[in-house]
């Protein structure tokens, strides 16, 4: 556990940067001996697909295992409590991020633990923890007002451990060939600081365009991002640089603090317990997490507050 209100320091160079790393000091293999290989987890993946489409009457969601696809639902090895993410659009950070949510936080953001990750051809594979429970999104209408507030209270215990971690300026890693200005963190220190995903990659997040996804960072100050992001919608034009910077690019601050953040913190990436008294057991889905701009961090959570506050304002009146 982390003490409340200190920062915790990431260190990049202690998370593993590898393409196929096996977490061997992880709960799993205290019972088994191996992770299924990708072969297996593919097997699997046809077995439980062709359950699925008995199960659901829409038949585009059910595609054949023959034909190779970007996103193909999870496969779940029950017996073994194991979760596979796999595909060519998976994304190794993700991984890297759980794996380094677990060494850093230590159990103060509940997560899933990651057991290992492998790559074969274009397709990656993250083997993590399976959390046998529900969304948030599926409890929450037959939630009363106290497992509401709860839920709250937990969300907002994550929220500020999530705010504590920072990039350690001790780390060789951080800001390594990015070209840039140094940020100034208080009055007497001045630190390297950069926008991008955990391993000082580019962002993965669904809302950029699948064209300008390995561009998407890593930015050496919040100014490069904000300049890069607001001019995404003028690239296809046929002489962008012609089209007058919009107005509410000024409105922007370049001199925001840089935060890790989930990324995507739905309530369907919320598991809690499937029955009463309803608890957080994990926050799932890391894919979009990275180091982002704070304003950003807070308006993806004001857009979540608005679905939990009225509910709970209901409640009470």
């Amino acid at each position: 556990m982390t003490c409340e209100g200190e920062p915790v320091r990431l260190t990049q160079w202690k998370i593993p940067n590898s393409l196929n790393f096996v977490v061997e000091d992880s709960s799993f293999f205290q019972e088994w001996d191996r992770l299924p290989s990708p072969n297996e987890v593919q097997a699997r993946a046809r077995t439980q697909h062709q359950h699925l489409a008995g199960e659901y009457s829409n038949q585009n969601k059910v595609r054949s295992m023959a034909i190779p696809y970007v996103r193909p639902p999870p496969v779940i090895f029950e017996e073994m409590g194991l979760f596979v993410k796999w595909g060519s659009s998976v994304q190794i950070s993700e991984a890297q991020c759980l794996y380094a949510v677990h060494q850093f936080l230590k159990g103060d953001v509940p997560a899933p633990e990651v057991y290992g990750w492998r790559t074969e051809g274009n397709e990656a594979y993250i083997y993590m923890e399976y959390i046998n429970g529900q969304s948030l999104e599926q409890a929450w209408p037959s939630m009363g007002y106290e497992d509401k507030a709860g839920i709250c209270r937990e969300l907002r215990t994550i929220f500020q451990h999530l705010r504590q971690v920072e990039q350690d300026p001790e780390d060789p890693f951080v800001g390594e060939n990015i070209p840039g200005t140094l940020w100034i963190s208080d009055c007497r220190q001045l630190t390297l600081l950069f926008v991008g995903n955990i391993m000082k990659g580019p962002l993965y997040d669904r809302a950029f365009h699948v064209n300008y996804m390995q561009e998407a960072g890593p930015f050496a100050t919040v100014r490069d991002f904000h300049d890069w992001f607001t001019f995404l919608h003028r690239k296809p034009m046929p002489d962008p640089y012609s089209i007058p910077v919009e107005p509410f690019r000024h409105d922007l601050p370049d001199d925001c603090a840089i935060k890790f953040t989930h990324g995507d913190l739905h309530r369907s990436n919320i598991i809690v317990t499937p029955t009463r008294p309803y608890r957080i057991l994990a926050v799932v889905d890391w894919e979009q997490s990275g180091w982002l701009p704070y304003f950003v961090v807070n308006s993806t959570t004001r857009e979540e507050a608005a679905f939990f506050l009225p509910s709970l304002v209901s409640q009470t009146t």
